[in-house]
């Protein structure tokens, strides 16, 4: 309780030029008494804390502890807790909560950021954030996880890992970890892990193969090109998914898009979900198969 008191009055007095014993002793609920106390333990520390007396007197840190805000501007500032931001929407650990509050701490901006970052809100990406939060801890900790996953296919397996890299990718969570069943580094897709269980068992981190674990040189799936017409109306999602250059042709109703895309069952997916906006044309092997994967949908409603 102490030590959380005494680091957010080093926060507090980082901010703020001085402030009153009175006004600490009151946000912290403490007494005057339990203040000075702090202070002196904060100087036993090597945090050069002044006092002083009189009317606009108070408790603050020699101006020459904190940061040089020549090193950064305002703006560099609102950039930072603006990617920070980001990224504690998506993971919000002790560590990356300290950070943030540090940053806010040291500057004060005058002005609010012309940025704001924020991610989908929806129950499921709620439970992998905290999923995500709970992989984040044991990797710190060494602390090897237990699960059962289920791959693309649909195939179950279990799996027993050493955790030791998390990442965010395509709006999907991933850990990369070492296999004890495979004697190998895997990718992990944290939406397609069941049942987990974080052992009290640790182990001693191994080298990192980079390149294996590097996503350029992971999952090549063969790509195929197709031609879609399709209304204006959907044309936002194909500019963020493929950008304006995929676009050709373009009317007051309709556009044609040259899109490449991996001949699987996730594309398939993705065409569904545009809905009667848009068409593939051609008759090429991508329509065909296409094509078979539609009317076996149909047949789960007959």
């Amino acid at each position: 309780m102490r030590l959380s008191r005494l680091l957010n009055m080093v926060m507090i007095l980082l901010r703020q030029e001085t402030v009153s014993a009175s006004e600490l002793a009151a946000q912290f609920e403490v007494t005057t008494r339990t203040i000075y106390r702090d202070v002196d333990a904060l100087n036993l520390a090597g945090i050069p804390i002044y006092t002083t007396r009189g009317r606009n007197g108070g408790i603050g840190i020699l101006p020459n502890y904190k940061v040089d805000k020549k090193l950064l501007t305002e703006s560099d500032i609102g950039n930072l807790l603006v990617a920070l931001g980001g990224v504690q929407s998506l993971i919000d650990t002790p560590a990356i909560r300290a950070t943030v509050q540090k940053i806010q701490a040291m500057y004060q901006p005058e002005q609010r950021t012309a940025l704001s970052v924020q991610h989908a809100d929806w129950t499921g990406s709620e439970e992998l954030k905290a999923l995500a939060e709970q992989f984040s801890q044991a990797i710190q900790a060494h602390q090897l996880v237990s699960f059962t996953y289920s791959d693309r296919t649909g195939q179950g397996s279990t799996r027993q890992i050493e955790p030791y890299r998390l990442t965010y990718k395509g709006e999907r969570w991933y850990i990369q970890g070492y296999s004890l069943e495979r004697a190998a580094f895997r990718t992990f897709r944290l939406s397609r892990i069941k049942t987990v269980t974080f052992l009290a068992t640790t182990f001693d981190p191994r080298p990192l193969p980079e390149e294996q674990l590097s996503w350029g040189g992971f999952d090549h799936p063969v790509m195929t090109e197709i031609t879609l017409v399709a209304d204006n109306v959907i044309r936002d999602v194909i500019v963020e998914r493929f950008g304006r250059q995929a676009i050709r042709d373009e009317t007051a109703e309709q556009f044609t898009a040259t899109l490449e895309l991996p001949q699987r069952e996730a594309t398939y997916r993705f065409l569904l979900s545009l809905g009667v906006h848009a068409r593939v044309t051609g008759n090429d092997p991508f329509l065909v198969a296409f094509k078979q994967y539609t009317a076996m949908i149909l047949t789960q409603y007959q």
